[in-house]
């Protein structure tokens, strides 16, 4: 087994998931992630059992990265959907800066791969998942705030978000107009308010 014992994990996991993000899974070769992450490939798969793998804990491991970034826009922002909104801003401008983010990097994963990458579509979708229960659980915490109705249903409301924003991020990826883009950002939580009201009702 190739010697492994000295490398930097989440370093390599950063490298990896640039040239992923440039390149895409599918156009990512072995040797390229081999020139970028300084392993040989007996170490790669030593380390991560095969390139699925590596990207499968890519993704994982900026999820984790991800949902530390907006606990702490949480924190430095005045309420809980100033620091959303400035989460989410930042993720469009990442987009258009050609930055990997979490969710642009899992909705572009999930453009790309069929079902022939099953595995890693498995973990895409559940980080999805978790990002859009996150969203409910900062929802419902604006809720007890009183940032948003009382009657509020955090969790069409969260599935609304992370809908609108994906569809934001595909306008961006096609149109570079980072301006509307930003612009609909701000409308969409100028009316979450009236959204959250109206996604109770419907619900019922």
């Amino acid at each position: 087994m190739a010697n492994i014992s000295k490398f930097d994990r989440n370093n390599v996991l950063e490298k990896a998931k640039i040239l992923f993000w440039q390149k895409g899974f599918l156009g990512t070769s072995t040797r390229e992630l081999q020139d970028v992450i300084n392993l040989r490939p007996g170490s790669i798969y030593a380390a991560f059992g095969s390139k699925s793998a590596l990207f499968q804990e890519v993704l994982r491991h900026y999820a984790k990265i991800s949902g530390e970034e907006l606990h702490q826009q949480i924190q430095n922002n005045p309420s809980v959907l100033a620091g959303l909104k400035q989460y989410l801003h930042n993720i469009l401008n990442s987009e258009y800066n050609n930055q990997a983010s979490e969710l642009c990097l899992l909705v572009k994963t999930l453009s790309e791969l069929d079902k022939s990458h099953g595995d890693i579509l498995l973990v895409a979708r559940e980080l999805l998942k978790q990002i859009e229960g996150t969203f409910a659980q900062l929802l419902h915490q604006a809720k007890v705030q009183h940032e948003l109705p009382a009657d509020t249903d955090e969790f069409r409301l969260a599935k609304h978000l992370q809908i609108q924003i994906i569809g934001l991020r595909f306008y961006l990826n096609a149109t570079g107009d980072s301006e509307t883009v930003n612009q609909q950002l701000n409308t969409l939580f100028e009316q979450l308010p009236h959204q959250a009201f109206l996604s109770h009702h419907v619900s019922n």
